[in-house]
C-alpha cells in the first residue's frame, strides 16, 4: 500500500486534489460485496436510506445514465454493485446514503444535512467547517480525491459504533485504516460519493512517516481517533 497521504504536520483541513483515474474498481471484489451483505444484515437502516427529495427527483436514475448501469430499485440494492461505499450530495445536503463500513457513526442519521453537519465530529475541523459549502460546491464541478487514515486496533472494514474496539499488546494486534475518497459531479448540483475502504496489518506499512504523523496530531485528533494509547506504545518500538 502506498502512504503518500500520511503528512507531518498531520492536519484535517480538507484537500480538494483533482482526480482524473478510475471513479471505482471494475469489477468490484466479491469479498467486499459479500462482508456488506453481512453488514447490511446485521445493521439494516443504520446503514443506508434515502430523501423523500432524492426520491421525487429521482437522482438514482441520473446515477444509472452516468456510470451505464443496470437499473436498481433504491440505493441500497445499487450500493452492492460496487466494493466502495456510496453517497449522493444534492444541492449541499445529504440525499441518500449507503455506507456499509463506517468510521464510527450512523450513516443514515446524517440524512438531509449538510457538510458542516457531517464534519462536525471531526477534531480541530474549525477550516473543514468553514469550508464545507465551498467544498460541495466543488465537487459538483470537478472529481476530486482525499484519504482518510488511521492506526486502529479494529481489524473490520466496519467500525460501526457497536463495533468492539479490541485492547493491544504487540504491534500484531494493530491495524492501519485507509479511506479512498472520491467525489464526482453527477449534474450542476448533484455530486456522488465514493469512499473504498482498507484495512491492512500495521507491519505492512509501518514507517516513521506514520510516527511522526501520529506525533503531530493535536491532543483533540488523539482523543478523536483513540490514538492515546497507540501512540505511547509507536513511541516504544524500534524500527522495523
Amino acid at each position: 500500500m502506498d502512504i503518500h497521504f500520511v503528512k507531518t504536520p498531520f492536519s484535517n483541513n480538507p484537500s480538494m486534489n483533482i482526480y482524473n483515474g478510475e471513479i471505482f474498481y471494475q469489477p468490484p471484489n466479491e469479498d467486499y460485496i459479500t462482508e456488506k451483505k453481512r453488514q447490511l444484515n446485521l445493521y439494516d437502516n443504520d446503514l443506508y436510506g434515502e430523501t423523500l427529495e432524492f426520491q421525487e427527483k429521482k437522482l438514482i436514475n441520473e446515477i444509472f445514465e452516468k456510470f451505464n448501469l443496470k437499473p436498481k430499485e433504491n440505493l441500497r440494492d445499487l450500493s452492492l454493485l460496487f466494493q466502495e461505499d456510496i453517497a449522493v450530495m444534492h444541492q449541499g445536503k445529504l440525499q441518500a446514503i449507503s455506507f456499509c463500513f463506517p468510521s464510527g457513526w450512523i450513516p443514515s442519521k446524517a440524512l438531509g444535512e449538510d457538510f458542516a453537519f457531517l464534519h462536525a465530529p471531526v477534531a480541530d475541523n474549525e477550516v473543514l467547517i468553514k469550508s464545507s459549502k465551498k467544498l460541495t460546491d466543488y465537487m459538483c464541478k470537478h472529481t476530486i480525491q482525499r484519504w482518510v487514515w488511521n492506526v486502529t486496533t479494529i481489524k473490520e472494514l466496519t467500525n460501526h459504533p457497536k463495533t468492539i474496539r479490541p485492547t493491544f499488546n504487540t504491534i500484531d494486534e494493530l491495524f492501519f485504516r485507509v479511506e479512498t475518497q472520491t467525489s464526482t459531479p453527477i449534474n450542476s448540483d448533484t455530486s456522488m460519493f465514493f469512499v473504498n475502504v482498507e484495512v491492512v496489518p500495521l507491519k505492512k506499512v509501518w514507517s516513521s512517516k506514520i510516527l511522526e504523523s501520529v506525533n503531530s496530531m493535536s491532543q483533540n485528533v488523539l482523543d478523536y481517533k483513540n490514538l492515546n494509547e497507540i501512540k505511547k506504545y509507536l513511541n516504544s518500538l524500534k524500527s522495523y
